[in-house]
């Protein structure tokens, strides 16, 4: 009988770690501190482009920390720009010919469009891409993540989004 014991008390510590883990709440093992983190929710579609016209891309990321951003401030989150690796941001886009003047700098594409953004808020960036007249068919990626002004990543996922010319862009 003990053993039978000692067998279901195992079997129900595991049922009980398992429904503790199901349960617990989600950690922030990637988040640059628990005041800035954030999520990525969803973007527009990919674009099929034409060379010498203007698009726009747009990505809404949530403010899941617990520091409010501030545009104009040192809590400012910028989308910034990132290499083909994902992980190599807050660098010069090798991109910056498609810039159509409005980026927020050549190493960032665009601030969240309100002017403080709340824990537990939705953020939009929004930018513009200008297809150089000289470029030529195929698919062009504009990586990015978020980081506040100082460059400081919030919470690395590797976001982008995919300009076409000349081709299908899947959407």
């Amino acid at each position: 009988m003990s053993a039978r014991v000692s067998c279901k008390n195992v079997v129900m510590g595991f049922v009980l770690a398992f429904v503790i883990a199901l349960f617990a709440p989600a950690t922030r093992a990637h988040a640059v501190s628990v005041d800035f983190d954030s999520s990525w929710v969803g973007e527009s579609a990919f674009l099929n482009v034409i060379p010498g016209q203007t698009f726009q891309f747009q990505v809404f990321f949530m403010n899941t920390g617990q520091a409010t951003w501030r545009r104009g401030t040192s809590t400012q989150v910028n989308l910034t720009v990132c290499l083909e690796n994902k992980v190599s941001c807050n660098l010069p886009s090798p991109h910056a010919a498609w810039n159509d003047g409005t980026w927020v700098s050549d190493r960032a594409y665009a601030t969240h469009a309100q002017a403080e953004v709340f824990p537990s808020d939705i953020a939009a960036f929004t930018y513009r891409i200008k297809v150089p007249v000289t470029a030529t068919s195929g698919t062009y990626r504009f990586n990015g993540d978020l980081a506040l002004t100082s460059g400081q990543q919030l919470h690395p996922e590797g976001y982008y989004q995919e300009a076409v010319i000349g081709g299908d862009s899947g959407n």
